[in-house]
């Protein structure tokens, strides 16, 4: 029988995924580590606060990471939930609570263990995507799995609108899921490790856009690094330009690679590989948005 858990995690899926889980069982005694990030654009400190106090529950910042290790330490909890924290854990950590720690990775495990896994399904054209509940182990993301959601025709979407699917899709899931974990009725399943595949932390630095891929890979590589994150970007007049709004044309054009080809209304289209094209309308620089037109204005410009 479950009596004290504890909750690790932020941002608005962690807030939404813990109010979840609360209300599916108050009688669970309930402890909130929140790993503040004053730097983070996506913190829901204050609204974790606010709920916190709300529903009388302990409400703990843990910074710098030791303090975890610390709390679990000192008060071993029958399990721990772990939502929208990104480090590693210990294995010390791991051993001192008693029904193991748990969580989601945005991904359909054993595929895509590792950092940025809803990144790389993107970059990659995936039409099915997933996230998995599982198990923390001392290996990576290799624990075994409580329960898995997919979602379909994700090769068109940006990363905010599958990342809001797959939110969506555990909140609806997660109270039964609780529930039979806490009475037992659950049975976890043991990844096939064979079939792992694994990637690597993506950096905003990575957003650089290579204009020799082609025009449907660019596409994907800019919906992968759409809101929340800081955007698909070029370089154009020693500035960093990002891209807002695009499309793919649907033209064979040849060209050099990142050369601009035409200018059409507000919107600019660039040569990219395999005779395929860009179509750019909406532009971040500076802060601002502004449309393409205003940025890159002449057919004799080459992108790098």
């Amino acid at each position: 029988m479950i009596t004290t858990s504890v909750f690790l995690g932020s941002k608005k899926f962690g807030l939404n995924l813990f109010k979840a889980l609360y209300e599916a069982d108050p009688t669970i005694s309930w402890t909130v580590l929140y790993p503040q990030d004053l730097n983070d654009m996506r913190t829901y400190f204050i609204e974790f606060q606010e709920y916190a106090k709300v529903q009388d529950l302990d409400l703990i910042t843990v910074n710098p990471p030791v303090m975890i290790e610390q709390h679990i330490m000192n008060n071993k909890p029958d399990v721990m939930i772990v939502c929208g924290y990104y480090r590693l854990l210990s294995a010390r950590l791991l051993e001192n609570v008693t029904l193991g720690v748990w969580g989601i990775h945005n991904s359909l495990l054993p595929k895509y263990r590792g950092g940025s896994p809803l990144d790389w399904q993107l970059i990659n054209k995936e039409k099915v995507i997933g996230s998995s509940f599982f198990k923390f182990s001392n290996g990576m993301d290799d624990g075994v799995i409580l329960d898995q959601v997919k979602i379909d025709n994700a090769d068109k979407m940006t990363i905010g609108e599958a990342s809001d699917s797959l939110e969506r899709a555990w909140i609806s899931k997660i109270p039964k899921i609780w529930s039979d974990f806490c009475k037992g009725d659950i049975n976890p399943v043991e990844q096939n490790h064979s079939e792992a595949s694994y990637c690597a932390q993506r950096q905003e630095t990575d957003g650089f856009i290579d204009w020799t891929l082609n025009a449907k890979d660019i596409d994907a590589f800019i919906r992968a690094q759409d809101t929340p994150y800081p955007r698909a970007f070029f370089k154009f007049n020693h500035k960093v330009v990002r891209i807002v709004d695009h499309s793919v044309d649907r033209r064979e054009i040849f060209g050099t690679c990142g050369q601009v080809f035409q200018i059409i209304d507000k919107s600019v289209v660039i040569c990219c590989g395999d005779s395929t094209a860009i179509q750019i309308s909406k532009v971040l620089i500076d802060g601002r948005t502004v449309d393409a037109s205003d940025i890159v204005n002449s057919i004799k410009i080459r992108l790098n």
